[in-house]
């Protein structure tokens, strides 16, 4: 029997905008769909043919030709899809040499079994709004996103608005709906 799942999405104008196009026949929406539905909720080592490597939460190990497979597109479509939302920063994508470690960044916590998973790869929207980002290298050959948010900064997540309130919830929060980062 499938549990019951909850997720907390936190999305921009922009990158609302974007999933909800369609080009080609491709559904944005559902690509963003199957690497959430894949991403672990607690940490998982994940082997394949000699390669080894621990899975953090909000982390999916799938190659752009397995997940093309999955949804039934080409490869290269899913490829240039993918570059386009780690451009807007939904997810970020490390190849290896057996397969590709995607991170996700727009959920921002799970509900499963009446438990809330924080996603710590999540990129709050205040962040977001003060800050600028870059997404890309980080010199050490792997795929990041940067911020001038000082280590020690204590923010307030967007889990908080709404996740926080003891029940499980289901919300898509757009910048349109988040006014000073306080509410929905």
């Amino acid at each position: 029997m499938k549990k019951d799942f909850y997720y907390c999405i936190v999305l921009s104008d922009s990158q609302l905008d974007f999933l909800a196009g369609s080009k080609y026949g491709i559904d944005r929406m559902k690509v963003l769909k199957c690497l959430i539905d894949a991403a672990v909720i607690k940490e998982t080592k994940y082997e394949k043919k000699g390669f080894a490597v621990t899975l953090h939460i909000g982390q999916i190990a799938l190659s752009e030709v397995e997940l093309a497979t999955r949804l039934g597109y080409d490869k290269k479509t899913v490829s240039r899809l993918l570059d386009k939302m780690a451009e807007l920063g939904i997810i970020t994508s490390e190849q290896t040499n057996r397969t590709s470690i995607h991170t996700v960044h727009c959920v921002s916590a799970w509900y499963a079994d009446n438990q809330k998973i924080l996603n710590p790869y999540y990129v709050s929207v205040k962040e977001r709004r003060n800050h600028v980002y870059e997404i890309g290298e980080d010199g050490s050959g792997e795929n990041c996103i940067a911020t001038d948010v000082p280590n020690g900064e204590n923010t307030k997540s967007d889990t908080a608005t709404c996740c926080d309130n003891g029940q499980p919830s289901l919300y898509l929060i757009s910048d349109r709906n988040v006014h000073g980062g306080d509410g929905v």
